[in-house]
């Protein structure tokens, strides 16, 4: 090994404690002042380069680097985002957090020629915020962050573990496979966020037919469920006297299980559980008087409202032992459980008569 080189691990071995320092202080900015704020991050990673990347990026350019202080990569950070049109979005906010090096950071996107695919990414060189007080040594160091969609990101991965650096570096038919899967990959982040659209558009229409009292034939799904939940003034009144009943709060929570019992139970569209509200509420409250009066419990989740529905549905409705346990299994029950909760249900029914 050369003198030079020599030098180099010794600069780099000697700066190691810095570099973590650096580390430390920008992880502290980028995940919990930034990324933990926003909608959309999948994962923060950072690191160091290691003594053996360091000097293989010092062999390959050793023209460009003449210290190991002028590597603006040494700390590296990756921002990885659900879909592509997030990562302007979070960048702006990084911006706005640290003092960004326009001169040295490259967006990846914009320099792929218009007729090739291929990796996408954009690349900030930052410096910690000018404004607080750091350590004097850790002021002109600079980082790297990397940020990407997560399809993007999948592509840069595959690329690094194939080895693929340069168009010449493997056969020209190869090339062209490499072109035609990053095409791929580049309209699946188009179609996601097409699709991201669309539900945006679909949760707009859903607030509004249900705030307009025009939703009962829309199909139960997530969204609609979701939305009848906060809007509807039935439910919100049921889970109002619910409340009242145990004492408890109400928290909100997932509806997303609800949707197979309530299928289950011939329940598929909004107008379905207005129907079913309107009909079973009465005995649903009697239910949960019952139950929660003699409990101490102080919270509850907003899905209770559509526990005691459907169980005021089976024990009143035309539902037999078999059909009642069948529902219960749905819910991972075993057999034995679920026949029990039926037994329970049916000498309910028979009290009730």
């Amino acid at each position: 090994m050369s003198d030079i080189m020599d030098q180099r691990i010794s600069e780099y071995d000697d700066m190691l404690e810095t570099y973590r320092a650096l580390e430390k202080y920008a992880a502290d900015i980028i995940e919990h002042q930034v990324c933990s704020h926003l909608d959309g991050v999948m994962q923060v990673a950072h690191r160091i380069k290691t003594r053996e990347s360091v000097l293989g990026k010092l062999h390959k350019k050793p023209e460009k680097y003449t210290t190991v202080s002028m590597m603006t990569d040494i700390v590296g950070f990756r921002v990885i985002c659900y879909f592509a049109d997030q990562v302007d979005l979070i960048a702006a906010e990084l911006a706005a957090h640290l003092q960004v090096d326009w001169e040295r950071s490259t967006d990846k996107r914009a320099m792929i020629a218009p007729d090739a695919f291929g990796y996408l990414s954009l690349h900030y060189i930052c410096l910690l915020p000018g404004d607080q007080e750091y350590p004097d040594a850790l002021s002109d160091l600079p980082f790297e962050i990397q940020i990407r969609s997560v399809l993007q990101h999948t592509w840069a991965e595959i690329e690094h573990d194939l080895g693929y650096k340069t168009r010449f570096g493997v056969p020209r038919d190869v090339r062209r496979e490499f072109s035609r899967v990053a095409g791929l990959l580049e309209l699946a982040d188009e179609a996601f966020l097409h699709i991201k659209s669309r539900i945006t558009e679909y949760q707009k229409e859903v607030y509004e037919r249900i705030t307009n009292d025009r939703a009962d034939d829309l199909h139960l799904d997530l969204v609609s469920l979701k939305e009848y939940m906060k809007r509807s003034h039935g439910m919100v009144h049921l889970l109002t006297e619910i409340s009242l009943i145990s004492g408890a709060r109400i928290l909100d929570t997932d509806p997303e299980d609800y949707l197979e019992q309530l299928d289950y139970l011939n329940v598929h569209t909004l107008g379905d559980l207005n129907r079913l509200l309107e009909s079973e509420q009465e005995h649903a409250l009697a239910m949960a008087s019952e139950l929660l009066k003699i409990a101490e419990i102080d919270e509850l989740v907003s899905t209770v409202g559509l526990y005691y529905l459907c169980r005021a549905r089976l024990v009143y409705g035309d539902y037999d032992g078999k059909a009642i346990a069948g529902f219960f299994l749905l819910r991972g029950h075993d057999r034995e459980q679920a026949q029990r909760q039926a037994e329970y249900l049916l000498a309910r029914r028979r009290r009730a008569i």
